[in-house]
């Protein structure tokens, strides 16, 4: 199939464009926003046809997006083409409310009824989808070669089995093993749960063995530990304090002391007073006229020792009324101790018995305090044993866990079995196409054992996410062109490469182009860049050159 003209009447921004491609490579060049994506999208939609969506997703959808800016009634266009020679016109009407589409063999002037699947037909029986996913390239939108790496295995596994793209193996994997993934750690939380929970009750049930032990000896010793009492005798209301006695008695005997000390130093007072005053007398001769001076000390003698006379007197009373007091202190605590001993005796006694009552309510309550202990410490261990059962839950995670792996393992063998019949074919058709896009340095494309697309160059074998990006895209050309051509056998189909080149060094791109060249179908080429005009005609291949702008 060739295209032979695009007339666009209203598509998108674009309005009243007539384009006449050439049977080989088009290139169609403009700057961003100048309409490639659209005149891309026109194709497409002209050969498969644009629905209106509902829904809450019909806002970003296909039709709406490409609406045309100025009328929306006269959302057109028709597009002319060969198939075997024979030309064809195809026209639509896109709008929602009067949707149509007419086909003519422009040979006889035969009109077709596309809604009987004559265009369909005539596209070698290709549906939209599959057309997207092998003849209609763009550049791989993806953030990390890991992500590129899991769209050539995808592409390569549903090209391999002659789909549509509808067989996500690379996806159904990874939900698989999310899923399986998600169980586990479910799984290992529960089992952590239930470890946690055991450990627990363990320690709780040490701790009861313990108290139970705890019981059952004080209860075998008599009670000791808990009917331990020292002897108390409350006093009776006018008893003395003993501390306060015992205190009282030391600070009089400090006292007693002081006032023996200051009746020594009175008397030695008098003493040491009357022989100085003897002394002064008789070595002066007081009486026969001493000095005044002499006079002075004597009158300064005489009133020490009458100092020292009062001393005695006054200290000598208050050490004998100290011993009055202690002697009727004494005499008190006697009488005290006499008249309280019976009352001791009776406190005693009323003390055995309320020690004899305690022990009685103490046997009482050990007894019920043993009792529930022991029943609870057979509750712990029955929960104990019920624990060490996993769960329903735990069981249902655990299913899972083993329900997801033999689902990986099923997918993995019937992918193979299913692989196995187009494999031979198929990986000639792409590792040919690879080969000469990397001028024999990947000689061949195919698949391990493990569903794993894989490379090899000589004798290594290299998966995608250990290649470069730019042999990536390169690959990535090569898995689209080779399923377009696996796919369609007898008429090929018009190939769209929407920036497919952008990521391509110029010596990767020079063999891209020779490799375009060499190809028999018609190419529609969408660049923002002039290398790949420069290239064409530095090799001397034709092309037609379609320009865009805004």
């Amino acid at each position: 199939m060739k295209i032979t003209e695009i007339q666009i009447k209203n598509f998108g921004k674009l309005h009243n464009i007539n384009i006449r491609p050439l049977p080989g490579i088009n290139v169609i060049y403009g700057e961003n926003e100048t309409g490639k994506s659209t005149l891309q999208q026109f194709i497409t939609g002209m050969l498969f046809g644009i629905e209106k969506q509902k829904g809450p997703g019909s806002q970003n959808d296909s039709y709406r997006q490409y609406e045309p800016w100025n009328d929306s009634s006269s959302y057109s266009g028709g597009l002319k083409f060969t198939v075997d020679g024979k030309p064809f016109f195809l026209e639509r009407n896109f709008y929602h409310k009067e949707p149509s589409v007419k086909l003519v063999n422009e040979r006889d002037l035969e009109e077709l009824s596309v809604e009987q699947g004559d265009l369909e037909m005539l596209l070698g029986g290709m549906k939209k989808e599959t057309y997207e996913n092998t003849f209609c390239i763009r550049q791989a939108e993806v953030e990390t070669d890991r992500e590129f790496s899991d769209i050539l295995q995808n592409y390569f596994v549903n090209a391999s089995l002659g789909q549509e793209g509808g067989v996500d193996l690379t996806g159904a994997r990874k939900r698989l093993k999310a899923r399986q993934e998600k169980a586990r750690q479910k799984l290992q939380e529960k089992k952590e749960e239930r470890k946690n929970r055991e450990e627990k009750l363990l320690l709780e049930e040490k701790l009861l063995k313990k108290d139970v032990e705890q019981l059952k000896k004080q209860k075998n010793d008599g009670y000791k530990g808990l009917m331990h009492r020292p002897d108390e005798i409350i006093p009776p209301e006018h008893d003395t304090n003993q501390m306060a006695e015992y205190l009282r008695d030391i600070r009089q005997q400090k006292q007693q002391k002081d006032y023996k000390m200051r009746f020594a130093f009175s008397l030695f007072l008098i003493l040491a007073a009357a022989g100085a005053g003897i002394w002064n007398g008789l070595a002066h001769g007081l009486f026969q006229g001493a000095a005044p001076g002499w006079i002075i000390l004597e009158a300064a003698l005489c009133i020490l020792f009458l100092l020292g006379c009062t001393g005695m007197w006054f200290w000598h009373k208050k050490s004998r009324n100290l011993k009055l007091l202690r002697r009727q202190q004494e005499e008190e605590a006697r009488e005290r101790n006499q008249y309280t001993s019976m009352e001791r005796e009776q406190q005693r006694y009323k003390e055995q018995q309320e020690k004899q009552a305690r022990k009685q309510a103490v046997e009482e309550l050990l007894q019920i305090q043993l009792l529930e202990k022991q029943a609870e410490l057979m509750n712990l261990q029955e929960e104990r044993r019920e624990w060490r059962i996993p769960s329903e839950e735990e069981q249902e995670y655990e299913r899972q866990v083993r329900a997801y792996e033999l689902a990986l393992r099923t997918l993995e063998q019937l992918s193979q079995e299913t692989y196995q019949d187009t494999r031979a074919r198929m990986e000639q058709e792409m590792s040919e196409i690879l080969s000469e896009l990397t001028n024999g340095t990947y000689r061949k494309i195919g698949m391990d054992a493990q569903m794993n697309l894989v490379a090899t160059a000589g004798k290594r074998r290299l998966y995608p996410w250990q290649l470069s990006r730019g042999t990536m895209e390169q690959m990535y050309v090569a898995l689209r062109m080779g399923a377009g051509g696996f796919l369609t056998r007898e008429e090929s189909m018009p190939v769209l490469l929407d920036e497919v080149f952008a990521a391509f060094d110029e010596k990767r791109l020079e063999g891209a182009m020779k490799w375009l060249g060499r190809q028999n179908g018609q190419i529609f080429l969408f660049t923002c860049q002039k290398r790949e005009m420069e290239i064409l005609e530095r090799q001397g291949i034709p092309f037609g050159k379609i320009m865009l702008s805004r």
